[in-house]
């Protein structure tokens, strides 16, 4: 056995890998982050008898500021595995050993799709979030699963915007309204080179859409996705406040669900959601099975596990400073942040 990294041009051709990997598996993700962030993203794989048994791709964050760590997978709320969970010791050890020496801790985002007990016995586990799953089924099926409240209101927003798939043409458009949004929401956004990264690397090889709903010819909202191996994973949802009477966040959830199940998909992930938010209500209202969603901690450095707690002074504090900071300081300092944190 023997570990190495996989490149641009690395292909799964033992289908037991293939079957369990998610989009940050893949090489065409490494390169939508590289191109993102200019940062290294590492496939790290497992090679025995000729044939990739284990995935585990990972991150090297380093700012000064903020610290230095490596997080599997960074700049997404998944992370972990991808294969046969007998290697998992392996990778950790080759991880902590190469890496222990510069950086405080390992971060594993996510843990894994089937939350494998394995990494219990080897890392520290924090139930961070949470994250709901549809099972996608016949149009109707799911149609019935929907709360009557949200089956209204998605009836009522179909006759006011017009959803569409939101071309890059539109990038500036649907950029300003996800920075609004994000300031709003006292976050640090992405920089406009993410989006198109998104769309050179993601979009345009069949690997995630950006539906939007469209009133009257202007973007008022838009959800943004991964679409690989059976599963739809939602990253981003941003709407225009002034238009929420219109329900254009329901139109475009559901006909981006549509899609999924028109092309065949399996799953739509809502993406992760702390159940104390109020977006665990608006995603719970479509039906979903609330699955686990844990991460996992190796120190190398420090005592204290490195965790953001919305609830606490210091997090509160800073939301209310990022709200009131003006909108071109956040464009320029936001992606900054976002790098330097992992998120």
């Amino acid at each position: 056995m023997e570990i190495v990294e996989l490149n641009q041009k690395s292909t799964f051709s033992n289908n037991s890998i293939k079957k369990s990997t998610l989009i940050f598996h893949t090489p065409r993700y490494k390169k939508f982050i590289e191109e993102a962030f200019n940062c290294d993203y590492t496939l790290l794989a497992t090679i025995d008898n000729q044939e990739i048994k284990t995935i585990f791709p990972i991150v090297k964050i380093n700012n000064y500021f903020l610290g230095k760590k490596i997080i599997s997978s960074a700049y997404i709320e998944y992370g972990g595995f991808a294969g046969d969970s007998n290697y998992f010791k392996s990778l950790i050890d080759y991880v902590s050993e190469k890496y222990h020496p510069d950086y405080s801790y390992l971060e594993i985002r996510g843990g894994n799709e089937r939350n494998d007990p394995f990494l219990d016995s080897l890392l520290t586990k924090k139930d961070l979030y949470k994250r709901f799953v549809l099972t996608l089924n016949t149009e109707d099926i799911i149609w019935k699963g929907i709360q009557k409240s949200k089956r209204k209101a998605i009836k009522k927003a179909l006759k006011q915007v017009e959803v569409k798939e939101v071309p890059k043409t539109d990038l500036e458009e649907f950029f300003a309204l996800y920075c609004d949004n994000m300031k709003q929401f006292g976050s640090p956004p992405y920089s406009k080179k993410y989006f198109q990264s998104f769309y050179h690397n993601i979009v345009e090889h069949n690997l995630g859409k950006v539906f939007g709903s469209y009133y009257n010819g202007k973007l008022v909202s838009a959800l943004v996705g991964f679409c690989y191996n059976h599963r739809i994973h939602i990253l981003i949802a941003v709407s225009d406040q002034d238009f929420q009477e219109y329900r254009p966040n329901d139109a475009m959830h559901w006909e981006f669900i549509k899609w999924a199940i028109k092309n065949n998909y399996q799953y739509f992930d809502f993406g992760r959601v702390r159940e104390d938010s109020g977006q665990f209500e608006y995603k719970r209202k479509w039906g979903p099975e609330l699955k686990e969603l844990p991460s996992y901690f190796q120190l190398w450095k420090g005592k204290e596990i490195p965790l953001v707690d919305p609830h606490s002074i210091k997090y509160k504090f800073f939301v209310k400073i990022w709200k009131l900071t003006p909108l071109w300081i956040t464009k320029l300092i936001g992606p900054w942040l976002r790098k330097g944190l992992g998120i």
